[in-house]
């Protein structure tokens, strides 16, 4: 896979990319794992890497991916090619949201729909890849994947229960976000290997996760650290690009919180919602209205990383302050290398010790046992999906229970679909989107 194949991959990763970070986990497995690119061991280190540090995941993913099939020239374009096309959509969006209204959002809003369906397929392919390799159920792979999504999901699964009887649940379950429940399983993990060392067991088999895929190592610690190093100048380059439009502290102060922010920023795209709502909206710098009633909606109807379309949304809006559009798109752009740099670059310094400690029984236990777990998140976020469907039909008049249904059928019958015509996946998806675009704009 060429270093260009490897971008165009990702940006085609951005441009379908409807649902937030983990939706995206087997859309970027698809693109990513086959012969001469990934196996299956190295994109779960890589899924494992994203999952425990802060940023937007597939920012994580592209850049882990693009060190190591192409090295560090790829690491970073990968990076930012994920995220582009919905930051690019973001601000563009937002710079005609004057003339178009609340419209244009709904608009993308019911195409994003049919998208959505489509990812459901996706997702329900993976856990099933996972599950039951070959059509065989394996047993201690089932059990884990419903242990995680009871622990992650359960809740909103009640919920959409109760959308869709029309009769609200007694009570909510607690949940556990996306790195809660990666770090719990890092725990017992952990606690598993200390068991397995005490007994003298050396290293657990992997051939029932990867098919006895042999990991091929991984780009060097040295590598890693300075793809790292290029991309945490990548972030510095925001800093310039903006003080060379605006040189103040204000500016300063202003991209160090879009830096602050993204780096403390834990639990996917939607956990950064409340952590812009505390560094922008509750300091003053973005008024509310302008945070829930454009940014957000915008954000959220949009592909691509829900954390780099935000921050680049509520920069446009501060850069717009200053007087011109001119100077809201140079500080989103700021924001963007930014955001997408240094999530990136702490990214990979991880991976650089990862690497070193690959062949260690704690290491290989991951491997063998996590992608259950990412399963059962998989399965939590194809109910998020289901659920922020509902809301959008809910919206727009529509009794929520039909835009779910329509969905899960839509879904469903993928898998006939691809036996019957053979077509590229993004003509289905083009056709999806027009389907709910037109049911929905019809009923």
């Amino acid at each position: 896979m060429t270093r260009l194949h490897h971008s165009l991959a990702m940006t085609k990763v951005g441009v379908i990319g409807f649902g937030g970070g983990s939706a995206l986990i087997p859309v970027m497995e698809k693109e990513l794992v086959a012969p001469e690119r990934l196996n299956d061991a190295e994109f779960v280190q890589d899924t494992v890497i994203a999952n425990i540090t802060p940023g937007a995941l597939p920012v994580k993913i592209a850049s882990l991916s693009g060190l190591q099939l192409n090295g560090i020239v790829a690491a970073c374009l990968a990076g930012l090619a994920v995220a582009l096309p919905g930051a690019v959509g973001t601000v563009a969006l937002l710079a005609v949201f004057s003339l178009l209204g609340p419209g244009a959002v709904a608009v993308v809003e019911f195409a994003s729909l049919g998208v959505s369906a489509f990812i459901l397929y996706l997702l329900a392919h993976y856990v099933a890849k996972v599950v039951a390799p070959g059509g065989r159920v394996r047993p201690s792979a089932l059990v884990i994947a419903v242990a995680a999504f009871v622990l992650s999901g359960a809740g909103r699964t009640i919920e959409l229960g109760g959308e869709v009887v029309g009769t609200p649940p007694p009570w909510v379950l607690p949940e556990l976000s996306a790195l809660g429940l990666v770090l719990l399983s890092l725990v017992v993990i952990a606690m598993v290997t200390l068991w397995q060392m005490l007994r003298g067991v050396r290293h657990p088999s992997t051939s029932d996760v990867d098919g006895g895929a042999s990991a091929t190592r991984p780009p060097g610690a040295r590598r890693a650290i300075t793809a790292a190093g290029v991309l945490a100048t990548v972030a510095g380059v925001g800093f310039v690009v903006a003080l060379a439009v605006s040189p103040s502290l204000a500016t300063v102060g202003f991209l160090g919180l879009v830096l602050v922010s993204t780096v403390s920023s834990f639990g996917g795209g939607e956990a950064y919602v409340g952590v812009a709502d505390g560094f922008f909206v509750a300091s003053g710098l973005v008024d509310a209205t302008v945070f829930y009633g454009q940014i957000v909606p915008v954000a959220n109807a949009l592909p691509g990383p829900i954390l780099v379309k935000i921050a680049s949304g509520v920069s446009y809006a501060v850069g717009l302050e200053t007087g011109s559009v001119a100077a809201g798109i140079v500080f989103a752009t700021a924001s963007f290398l930014i955001t997408v740099g240094s999530c990136a670059a702490i990214a990979l310094l991880l991976f650089a010790g990862y690497d070193r400690a690959r062949d260690s029984v704690f290491v290989r236990n991951i491997s063998a046992y996590i992608l259950p777990v990412i399963c059962g998140l998989l399965a939590s976020t194809a109910v998020s999906l289901l659920h922020a469907g509902g809301e959008i039909a809910e919206g727009a008049g529509v009794g929520p229970v039909w835009v779910i249904v329509g969905s899960i059928l839509l879904a469903a019958a993928v898998p006939l679909m691809r036996r019957i015509v053979r077509v590229p996946d993004v003509v289905f998806i083009a056709v999806f989107a027009a389907i709910s675009l037109a049911a929905l704009s019809l009923m």
